[in-house]
C-alpha cells in the first residue's frame, strides 16, 4: 500500500515540475508541448497556470480566495439592485393606491352626499359647509401630492 501511494505521490511531483511551453504556429494556432520546437518563439509557462487562463503582462493572477471574493461581491450588488427594484416597485403600486383613494374621498366630498367626521370621544358629526371646505381642500392636497 505505501509503495502505491509513493508511486502516486511521485508521478504528481514529477507531473507539477515537468516544464510546459506554449506557441503560436504560423496560422495562429497555440500550441503546448514539454519541448518547444526549434526556431520557434516559445515560452516557458508557470507549473500551475492553466490553459486559457494564463495571465496578461502586468496584470497578476488572481487566486481562488479573490475570485471568491470578487463573486460575492457581485452577488450581493445584484441582491441589492434586486431588492432595490422590489422596493421601487412596492412604492410605485403604494403611490398608485394612495391617489385612487385619495381621488375617490374627493369625488365623495364634493358630490354633496351627507358626510360626518368622529370627534374625540367616538360620535358622529355631521360636516357643516365650512368643514366640508376644509376637507375639500386637504383631499385637493392630497391628490396633487400622490398623483403626480
Amino acid at each position: 500500500m505505501r509503495a502505491i501511494t509513493l508511486f502516486i505521490l511521485a508521478f504528481v511531483w514529477t507531473a507539477a515540475l515537468a516544464q510546459v511551453y506554449t506557441w503560436r504556429d504560423a496560422s495562429g494556432k497555440i500550441h503546448y508541448s514539454d519541448t518547444p520546437p526549434p526556431g520557434v518563439d516559445a515560452k516557458k509557462m508557470r507549473p500551475g497556470t492553466q490553459t486559457g487562463a494564463t495571465p496578461s503582462a502586468g496584470t497578476p493572477a488572481r487566486n481562488t480566495a479573490e475570485q471568491d471574493m470578487e463573486f460575492r461581491k457581485r452577488q450581493t450588488e445584484a441582491d441589492k439592485a434586486r431588492s432595490k427594484a422590489e422596493q421601487d416597485k412596492g412604492d410605485a403600486e403604494d403611490g398608485k393606491r394612495n391617489c385612487e383613494d385619495a381621488r375617490k374621498h374627493l369625488n365623495a366630498l364634493e358630490s354633496g352626499q351627507r358626510m360626518s367626521r368622529l370627534n374625540e370621544a367616538g360620535e358622529s358629526i355631521p360636516l357643516d359647509d365650512e368643514m366640508r371646505a376644509q376637507e375639500i381642500e386637504k383631499a385637493r392636497k392630497s391628490v396633487q401630492s400622490w398623483c403626480k
